[in-house]
């Protein structure tokens, strides 16, 4: 390729870029929001006739906003490549508790906490068992099935997370301060959907053009006292 024609086609490139298009020919654009977490009308009562089985202090909680999927419901399905989490045990808890991967994807659950546990899942995505393991090892599982995955600890009842997996790259987990971006999504209508495991899917439509970011904000109320 001559110099003249790098330079096109570099410039090319950044033309796309800077539009929000695309190289091979299918208009693209990005969606920016923020998502706002509300307290709750009425919370799920805490009170069980059992104690936590916890060998250590109770752990901090984790930030809530993690907790959320962003994502779009209506895109085509397409071959996305692996993009690999890590889900620790640690303090007696999942870390993150909510993970978001594309199909094929590989989940790592390394053991952090001074003694054994165990990672398992009935759900209908992926059922499966990876044993008891010490601490300082990790065991991993590979999710070919978009879905829903909990996740549990045999040892500790009181322990769980979610994977959620997608046969698409459009999602995305927010930041601390709610803020979420998504690039290179097809132009058009779509739907656009906030998700939390305590209340389910909050919809909303966005029109995609490209060159003029989208911007949206979602409610959600899932905060409970004190949080």
């Amino acid at each position: 390729m001559s110099t003249r024609s790098a330079i096109g086609v570099a410039a090319s490139a950044l033309a796309v870029w800077l539009t929000g298009g695309s190289l091979d020919g299918q208009s693209t654009g990005r969606v920016t929001g923020t998502v706002k977490l509300t307290q709750a009308a009425s919370v799920p009562s805490n009170a069980s006739a059992y104690e936590r089985r916890s060998v250590g202090p109770r752990p901090k909680p984790q930030p809530e906003l993690r907790n959320v999927i962003v994502f779009f419901a209506d895109v085509p399905a397409s071959k996305p490549a692996p993009r690999p989490a890590s889900i620790a045990q640690k303090d007696e808890q999942f870390v993150p508790h909510v993970v978001a991967v594309t199909t094929g994807s590989a989940v790592a659950f390394p053991n952090d906490d001074p003694f054994f546990h165990n990672v398992f899942s009935l759900s209908r995505g992926a059922s499966f068992n990876l044993g008891r393991y010490p601490s300082g090892s990790s065991r991993s599982q590979t999710f070919t099935r978009p879905g829903i995955v909990k996740v549990f600890c045999e040892i500790h009842s009181h322990m769980s997370a979610v994977v959620r997996v997608f046969d698409h790259h459009w999602f995305t987990v927010p930041a601390e301060d709610g803020s979420f971006s998504i690039d290179n999504v097809p132009a058009g209508e779509h739907t656009l959907v906030a998700w939390h495991e305590r209340i389910g899917e909050r919809r909303d439509m966005i029109t995609i053009r490209p060159g003029a970011p989208a911007t949206i904000s979602f409610t959600l109320p899932v905060l409970e006292p004190g949080q």
